[in-house]
């Protein structure tokens, strides 16, 4: 099992994903609707989301290996389907996210002029920011229902 300080891994890492996982939601929903702050939100948007990815893969990982440690229950089994949700929006939330702001976002968009009328496309444009806002919404939500029964799972007994 992954420890940090003599502490399952799973239980600090958790704590980063609690915390970025909203805020990044709540970034791409800002990107998506206000435009003007694009320019502030896009690489910080960016990376975020790109750090993400291996944050949920890690803790789904370290949560593994607690549970394989301890006795097993519904409610845990139930957490690791959680969380094995949470990895795959996690993927997910990148891939739209990278996609909107390539699309949207000038000075990084330029980078990809191959895409050609893909960037120009009003259409495109909407569609990515509309999707990009919503899987930045269900990423909250899960990551809250992930948080929820892995805290529901180690406190219920007490």
């Amino acid at each position: 099992m992954i420890e940090i300080g003599g502490l399952p891994a799973h239980i600090l890492l958790i704590h980063a994903v609690v915390v970025l996982a909203p805020v990044a939601g709540l970034g791409a929903i800002i990107y998506a609707a206000a435009q003007r702050w694009r320019g502030y939100l896009a690489w910080p948007l960016a990376l975020l989301s790109l750090g993400m990815v291996p944050l949920s893969l890690l803790t789904a990982q370290a949560g593994e290996q607690l549970q394989e440690s301890r006795p097993s229950s519904a409610l845990i089994r139930e957490h690791a389907e959680q969380g094995d949700v949470l990895k795959a929006v996690a993927v997910i939330f990148f891939a739209v996210v990278v996609a909107m702001i390539v699309v949207t976002y000038e000075p990084i968009g330029r980078r990809f002029a191959f895409l050609g009328g893909l960037r120009t496309n009003r259409g495109v444009g909407i569609v990515l920011l509309v999707a990009g806002a919503a899987v930045g919404a269900f990423f909250i939500y899960q990551s809250i229902v992930t948080g929820h029964s892995g805290a529901t799972s180690v406190w219920s007994s007490r």
